[in-house]
């Protein structure tokens, strides 16, 4: 009885070791590669950042004001009821080779100045101005916190990334992008 039990284990573990060795040979193993970008609005933020806005919204840079999360720079976004503003870049994600995968996301350092604030954290695709990501956030408190956005798929290789101050809020500081992408081969 005891031989038939282990001649019985030593099959199974044979045949499950010959399928595990099958799966790895057939399938290979998955290769993920990351790219990310960081700004802090450091190097002429004048240059990369652009400043959009609807109704009373306004934008502007704090250079070298001692406000900023970190470094010497930061962007302010101010705006009143039923006006936006908001702050972005746009961004060349490195180029996806054939057969790879993509998913994509980040975010932004934001600290409301004084008092409640609502605002966006978006990618949107240039080409069409549509959204690839978006988020909507409630700041409740005067602390720098980083908010990202829900990561996406297989997008554009160029996206803008912005900051949305929604109208009727308080101004908010904006400083420290971080967007990133991880590349997975099959």
């Amino acid at each position: 009885m005891r031989n038939a039990f282990t001649r019985a284990a030593r099959l199974t573990a044979a045949a499950v070791m010959a399928t595990t060795v099958a799966l790895t040979v057939a399938v290979g193993p998955a290769q993920a590669d990351l790219w990310q970008h960081t700004d802090g609005f450091e190097s002429s933020p004048a240059t990369v950042w652009e400043f959009h806005r609807a109704g009373a919204g306004s934008g502007a840079f704090e250079l070298g004001a001692g406000k900023a999360r970190s470094g010497a720079n930061n962007a302010i976004l101010t705006t009143s009821a039923g006006g936006w503003s908001g702050v972005g870049k746009l961004l060349t994600v490195r180029p996806r080779t054939a057969g790879h995968n993509t998913t994509c996301g980040g975010g932004f350092f934001v600290q409301a100045v004084s008092g409640p604030a609502v605002l966006n954290v978006e990618v949107i695709d240039p080409a069409t101005w549509n959204y690839l990501a978006l988020r909507t956030v409630r700041v409740t408190d005067t602390v720098w916190r980083r908010h990202d956005v829900a990561s996406y798929a297989n997008g554009p290789s160029q996206v803008f990334v912005r900051v949305s101050l929604l109208g009727g809020s308080g101004p908010v500081r904006v400083d420290d992008m971080a967007f990133q992408c991880t590349f997975f081969s099959n």
